[in-house]
């Protein structure tokens, strides 16, 4: 399941942020945020989203937009499934250092790396697929500006769980219903459930 050289790049970058510090620079949180990103839970959502994702829908070209994609995993592993280049990934998060240190942790896979902020309202009609894996940490207006802002073709793909004990978790569901009825897709292709151990992760690909 795991690729090697990226947990190597991940040691490495590692000891950048560590050694940063030393000078000044003091991000070393980043550290834990790093392997906290590419754990084992974090993985197996993602793989469970790309594999749901090539069963229910058949992507030939056009560009994907991931939302809150954190450091890029959901990046790299949709484009283990997709190589074509034609078919655009593009990775993007608030925080602009999730942009240099994706770069680092997934270079030469073709994959665009972007700081993007919801809050400033970007366009969205070029996207055939929009992905946000952490609904749990946005605003629910926020979600729902992204599904009513995309075009009408464009599917939507969602992840949020019922994992209440962390703080920045605001936007938890009790069970995938929940959080299919709250988003108001116009069509449903898929409504799933992962099992994680000490919570669930809920999933929903749609239009």
């Amino acid at each position: 399941m795991f690729d090697s050289q990226i947990l190597y790049r991940a040691l490495k970058v590692s000891e950048e942020i560590y050694d940063e510090a030393m000078y000044g620079d003091n991000d070393l949180y980043r550290i834990k945020d790093l392997s906290h990103a590419l754990d084992t839970n974090h993985w197996l959502s993602k793989q469970w989203l790309v594999d749901k994702l090539a069963d229910h829908y058949e992507w030939k070209e056009g560009s994907a937009l991931i939302v809150g994609g954190w450091y890029g995993l959901t990046a790299f592993l949709m484009r283990q499934r997709w190589k074509d280049s034609c078919m655009l990934i593009e990775s993007s998060d608030m925080d602009p250092m999730c942009q240099q240190y994706g770069w680092k942790l997934f270079p030469h896979y073709n994959i665009n790396f972007t700081t993007l902020d919801v809050n400033s309202k970007p366009d969205l009609s070029s996207y055939s697929i929009i992905i946000n894996t952490s609904c749990e940490h946005m605003e629910q207006e926020d979600i729902k500006w992204l599904i009513s802002n995309k075009s009408e073709q464009c599917l939507f793909v969602g992840q949020s769980n019922n994992y209440v004990d962390l703080d920045s978790h605001i936007n938890c569901y009790p069970d995938a219903g929940f959080f299919v009825d709250d988003l108001e897709l116009d069509e449903i292709l898929l409504e799933e459930e992962l099992n994680l151990g000490g919570f669930d992760r809920f999933m929903v690909i749609g239009k």
